[in-house]
């Protein structure tokens, strides 16, 4: 399951989704000419002169007027729609009922949730997202909505967040990740903008027959008509509307189906315990409400959901029940089993063993207490890859790397999450975080956080930077996914604050570290875009060829970053690199640049232009950055979290570097 390939094929997608969304705003605006000829009829309005009692089916003018009146209403009823959803999936969780659950509940059920939602993030190397529950509904069923990894979401029914057990909940959090690293979710978010002006028509419908009440003590033979043609047409647009959205329906089932098959085969993946999704499944076919939601605005989002969100529609959004577990567990009889309501009092979970809840969790940094070692950084716990493992690393998620989250979550101090999930401790997170490893440039950072923090916030950071200098890639990165919601939740006025703080971190000189300048790159580019202080980066390069020059100065600063003493080491790293971008890309010649082309303004501008290259465009990079650092089949931590800082940067989300063992196949 390669993230990079499937994000290409739904960027790809939502071209298919435009024009067959333009074949049905033609065949509506046909309808409606119809309908408009024919209500003229009726009203007497003859238009084949010198043939009475005929209907021309022919009007120029009328055309003319009917498309631009139905064409505009549904462009511009998509276009209301879609600038609504630019508030990313907030706003379609809202607008299903969704309840956010805040991360300081106490709420068993509730805690689990959360907990297995930041693995899941961690896990998969993006910010956590929102969870959000539908009260309301006792189906089970969950949803993830949002334009990006930066603005996403993840929804659940009641019934789903107390029914199913711990690994079933898992394996329903896993696919909805692959639907957010597929890139389905965005292309699911576009697909609600558009449907949406379809759906308008019917609206117009009925208020026209609304407009007819008010009409109806008309007297005269021609006032009774015109309110007849009212009528007539109000059940005509209705008609018309129904139609549009049959087609719609359509337009959903065929881009769907099959990504839920290759979600459920993600999350199995992810997981490595089909039992956990499938059942999932099980349940819904034996819980009476099923997947069903009750929720109106169900009709414009069903193709979100896990599971069938709506009955008795022709063209399903989802592949049938049986089918998907018959995939997950070829060998199942049939039989659902049977559903039962939990414990009024939920103390424990038979498969949830290690929750984040558990208080008498070690702290990790604190003197005196042994600290597992994938925590710490150094060479003594570099990962050692292939070329191929890294490859497979980078593209996918592994039940690996859920372990290594679920580890990292169990050992962290409660004071660093309380940190992270607070706005004044996340925004002291990061700036520890940013704090430069070379003492003379940290003096200086530091200089200037006194005179822009209060002094309480200031000593926090102090405090943070000492505990996580020394920390391991995966658990700096982990803990800025984590403080992402909680930075989210400032207000636009101290947003801007954070935001001058954090580029007063680097100096007039522009001396800082290259992680640290980094990361600052990729908290600006996930909150900037939930902020809406820039609109997300449109495609703009197709082919690696067309970003030469940037890739000859990324790949040459990641080899000298990881040859700092050998110049012919650096060299060969540089030469592996370029010997895969020639076999990718012919007309790409690279050259190894010297560090005075390597600057921090050469940096920002080439992680600007990758950040509008193609999926695919990324993903040979990114392959040919972890070349360049693995000529010795060691990847560092330092080694690693820069790759992976670098790929966030450039909007890619990168798991966690681990061995991976391969999956059995049933």
């Amino acid at each position: 399951m390669d993230f990079f390939d499937h994000q290409e094929k739904a960027r790809k997608n939502s071209h298919v989704l435009v024009f067959y969304f333009i074949l049905a705003v033609i065949g509506i605006i046909l309808a409606v000419y119809a309908l408009a000829t024919g209500v003229l009829f009726f009203l007497g309005q003859k238009t084949s002169p010198g043939s009475v009692g005929a209907l021309d089916l022919w009007q120029p003018e009328l055309l003319l007027i009917t498309s631009g009146l139905t064409g505009g209403s549904i462009f511009l009823a998509s276009s209301y729609k879609s600038m609504q959803l630019m508030g990313g999936g907030r706003v379609v969780a809202h607008e299903l009922g969704g309840r956010h659950v805040d991360v300081h509940t106490t709420d068993f059920h509730e805690s689990r949730l959360l907990n297995i939602v930041e693995e899941m993030a961690i896990a998969s190397g993006v910010p956590v997202p929102e969870v959000y529950v539908m009260d309301s509904e006792d189906s089970i069923n969950a949803f993830a909505a949002g334009r990006s990894t930066s603005d996403a979401v993840i929804g659940v029914t009641r019934g789903c967040m107390k029914l199913l057990t711990r690994d079933e909940l898992q394996g329903v959090i896993a696919h909805e990740f692959a639907h957010i690293l597929n890139g389905d979710m965005r292309l699911n978010m576009r697909l609600i903008g558009l449907l949406f002006g379809i759906l308008f028509l019917t609206l117009i419908g009925e208020m026209l027959l609304r407009s007819t009440w008010y009409a109806r003590g008309s007297r005269s033979r021609e006032g009774g008509g015109a309110v007849l043609a009212i009528f007539a047409g109000g059940i005509g647009l209705i008609i018309i509307g129904y139609v549009g959205m049959f087609f719609a329906n359509l337009i959903k089932a065929s881009i769907s189906r099959q990504r839920e098959y290759l979600a459920d085969a993600s999350a199995v993946q992810f997981t490595r315990n089909p039992d956990g999704i499938a059942g999932a499944l099980k349940k819904i076919g034996a819980l009476s409400e099923g997947s069903q939601i009750q929720h109106p605005m169900a009709r414009d989002a069903s193709h979100l959901f896990f599971g069938t969100a709506l009955s008795g529609n022709a063209f399903a959004t989802h592949p049938p029940l049986k089918d998907r577990i018959k995939r997950l567990l070829p060998n199942w009889g049939g039989d659902y089993g049977s559903v039962s309501l939990p414990p009024i009092t939920a103390e424990t979970d038979s498969s949830s063993a290690g929750q984040r809840e558990n208080p008498n969790r070690p702290p990790v940094g604190v003197p005196g207490v042994p600290i597992p070692g994938m925590m710490l950084a150094g060479d003594q716990v570099a990962v050692q890859l292939s070329e191929s493992e890294a490859a497979e690393s980078m593209s996918s998620v592994h039940a690996e790397q859920i372990a290594l989250s679920h580890d990292i979550l169990e050992h962290m101090p409660e004071h660093w999450l309380e940190a992270a999930h607070s706005e004044p401790g996340a925004q002291a997170v990061i700036f520890a975080l940013l704090l430069a490893q070379d003492e003379r440039l940290r003096d200086q950072e530091l200089q200037q956080l006194e005179q822009a923090l209060d002094v309480y916030t200031y000593q926090h950071v102090v405090q943070l930077y000492g505990e996580l200098a020394h920390l391991h890639s995966s658990v700096k990165l982990a803990m800025v996914d984590i403080s992402i919601p909680a930075l989210r939740r400032l207000s636009p006025a101290e947003y801007h604050r954070f935001r001058q703080v954090m580029e007063g971190l680097i100096v007039s000189d522009e001396m800082v570290d290259l992680f640290e300048f980094t990361l600052q790159k990729v908290v600006g580019r996930h909150l900037d875009t939930y902020f809406r202080v820039r609109k997300p980066t449109r495609i703009r390069y197709r082919r690696i060829s067309d970003l030469q020059q940037e890739t000859s100065v990324l790949v040459s600063t990641l080899a000298a970053f990881s040859n700092p003493d050998s110049q012919s080491d650096m060299e060969a790293s540089f030469a592996s690199a370029a010997a895969h971008l020639s076999e990718v890309d012919g007309g790409i010649s690279v050259s190894l640049q010297g560090p005075e082309s390597c600057g921090l303004v050469a940096i920002r501008e080439a992680i600007e232009k990758f950040e509008a290259a193609t999926p695919i465009v990324k993903k040979e990079f990114l392959l040919a950055c972890s070349k360049a650092v693995l000529s010795d089949g060691i990847i560092s931590s330092h080694e690693a979290e820069l790759i992976r800082a670098i790929a966030d940067a450039i909007g890619c989300s990168v798991p966690p570097f681990v061995r991976s063992a391969p999956l059995a196949t049933a």
